[in-house]
């Protein structure tokens, strides 16, 4: 099965880490190209989507971000956006 991310709310999830395509996938061990299909709206398997949603799971989320780019985490805590505000 293929899934298709949002690629803006994917970005915004690289930024309020502080990260870049290369960190998701070293991060995430996925590979540059498959982050890059993500980013880019194409669709990847339900697998590839786990191991990007794992990853920023545990990524701390840089301090503040959140205001400087204008969104509010979710208030369950777990790391993912509502989305703007």
């Amino acid at each position: 099965m293929t899934i298709q991310l949002d690629p803006d709310r994917l970005e915004r999830e690289l930024v309020r880490r502080g990260w870049n395509a290369n960190d998701l996938a070293s991060a995430s061990g996925c590979s540059r190209a498959t982050i890059s299909a993500a980013r880019n709206g194409r669709h990847v398997t339900s697998a590839t989507i786990s191991k990007i949603a794992k990853a920023l799971r545990e990524a701390p989320v840089v301090p503040g971000i959140d205001d400087l780019i204008g969104v509010q985490a979710h208030a369950s805590g777990n790391g993912t956006l509502d989305g703007p505000r």
